[in-house]
């Protein structure tokens, strides 16, 4: 069973600008994602930092003795990324506008964290990056990678994103992190944007009379308690809030819900209790981004533990 409820406005007003930098991570191509950025860049008052990290070459062995890459050559490596990503910048910023860019030799996911935190970075924008599959059942993709140890939200754009988010999908278990990531997110989108606040769940098989019950009450009180999640969103008046509940398998029915109204973005929650934890992406997270055909918005309630970022304000 699935419902959709009536919409809603609210008279509140723009939703605060991103009070941080916003942090671009390219590859050497990335030209979907700088596109993206473009579009982002007045939320930011073209404060856009571009990032790119060159993983470093593996040392080779001869004759059982070790062969240094020379310093030179990556040296090379990072002047012809430096030339190569200019020339992308050159034709998505616009003019008047100087964007800086940021090309070092070491781990991609490490160097990009550690900038993010440097920086105070309010988003890290990023490439969803579908690999083969054999990856994708690693769970190593760059982009899971960065979301496990990300401090700030990140947007992991699929496909072409090059206007701000208009139809956009709003995953909500009626935390407190999914209505932070609701919130962070709203600055981001477009005036007249539409917004979906999708609540899944899947009833149980069980015959249990006591069982039945408690879903019963359960399945009843999700229509109010959605209501209560749209009214403490304070939804701006140029956005328009829907309500919908599916039933079935949390991912699978976002996954199709977005489908079915064309959405431009995915927006969850990432739950994290401990340092421990954070290196471990919830099931439903990862089945997003790996099945995503739209862009995907992640955050956590969790900062940075040595420094406050510059996170998107509420």
């Amino acid at each position: 069973m699935s419902s959709t409820l009536a919409s809603s406005r609210t008279d509140q007003g723009a939703p605060v600008r991103p009070s941080g930098p916003l942090l671009v991570a390219v590859g050497e191509d990335g030209g979907h994602v700088l596109r993206t950025a473009a579009a982002l860049a007045p939320l930011f008052r073209d404060h856009v930092h571009v990032f790119s990290a060159i993983e470093p070459l593996p040392m080779a062995v001869a004759a059982n003795e070790p062969v240094v890459v020379p310093a030179s050559f990556e040296e090379g490596r990072r002047d012809a990324r430096v030339e190569h990503l200019g020339a992308r910048l050159a034709d998505v910023a616009k003019d008047g506008h100087c964007w800086q860019l940021d090309v070092e030799v070491g781990d991609p996911v490490t160097s990009l964290v550690r900038r993010a935190r440097e920086l105070d970075a309010a988003l890290i924008l990023i490439g969803i990056g579908h690999h083969r599959p054999i990856d994708r059942l690693a769970g190593g993709e760059m982009t899971l990678r960065v979301i496990r140890r990300a401090g700030c939200p990140v947007l992991a754009v699929a496909g072409e994103l090059e206007h701000r988010p208009h139809e956009v999908v709003v995953a909500t278990d009626f935390s407190p992190q999914s209505l932070h990531a609701a919130r962070a997110a709203l600055p981001l989108l477009a005036d007249g944007a539409v917004l979906h606040v999708v609540h899944v769940w899947q009833p149980s098989v069980t015959g249990d009379p006591t069982v039945f019950v408690v879903e019963e009450e359960y399945a009843h009180s999700i229509a109010p308690r959605l209501v209560r999640f749209v009214d403490d969103l304070h939804v701006p008046s140029t956005i328009t809030a829907f309500t919908a509940i599916r039933e079935g398998r949390c991912a699978a029915q976002l996954l199709h819900y977005a489908e079915e109204h064309h959405a431009d973005l995915i927006v969850a929650g990432r739950h994290g209790l401990s340092t421990f934890a954070r290196f471990f992406v919830g099931s439903v997270t990862t089945a997003l981004l790996r099945g995503a055909t739209c862009s995907v918005f992640v955050t956590t309630t969790h900062e940075y533990h040595d420094a406050p970022p510059g996170a998107i304000a509420p």
